[in-house]
């Protein structure tokens, strides 16, 4: 397990890019929060580190439009050979964000997309994919259903987020993106 919590990637600073002349719609500015991070979780990805607590706190932008992915404090080495030292049971994390297999003490690349996802669908929403409040509510959703359908939170989102997105939520690990 990582100790530090202050520990920080970043996004992909753009380096090399020249910036855009024109303005970026708000669907595009989030479309490029979720690519700079997607991108600095499957560096993390690389080098064995799962986040384990993808949420939108833990996202900082400066101000270039970078994103920073921040408090790898739940973090932990991914790998075979790798001891497991949260036993299983042991709920980390913050439940609205939780990937359902994280309640059954399972984590691997797809769990943060699932982390990544719910964070994009709460920009493109502008709500919580599982808004619910009282904590025994919000755990057995965020276990065991799905949050509605991003087309139908907000009608407006392009076709391709949307896709993004509800491919990155998907219930089943399997049916998620393989990696960030």
């Amino acid at each position: 397990t990582v100790s530090s919590s202050s520990l920080t990637l970043p996004g992909a600073s753009g380096a090399g890019r020249k910036a855009s002349a024109r303005k970026q719609t708000y669907w595009q500015s989030v479309a490029n929060i979720g690519r700079q991070v997607a991108e600095a979780l499957e560096y993390a990805h690389k080098q064995g580190i799962l986040h384990r607590d993808v949420k939108p706190s833990n996202l900082l932008l400066d101000l270039r439009g970078t994103v920073w992915v921040t408090d790898f404090g739940l973090a932990k080495v991914a790998g075979a050979g790798v001891e497991n030292i949260t036993p299983t049971g042991d709920i980390l994390g913050t439940l609205r964000y939780m990937p359902p297999e994280a309640f059954e003490g399972q984590s691997d690349a797809r769990s943060d997309v699932y982390s990544l996802g719910l964070t994009l669908y709460e920009l493109l929403a502008m709500r919580p994919a599982f808004p619910e409040k009282e904590r025994n509510k919000l755990i057995k959703h965020v276990a065991n259903g799905e949050p509605v359908p991003l087309d139908k939170a907000r009608r407006d989102v392009p076709r391709d987020l949307v896709t993004i997105v509800q491919k990155s939520v998907a219930r089943e690990p399997a049916r998620r993106y393989a990696s960030a």
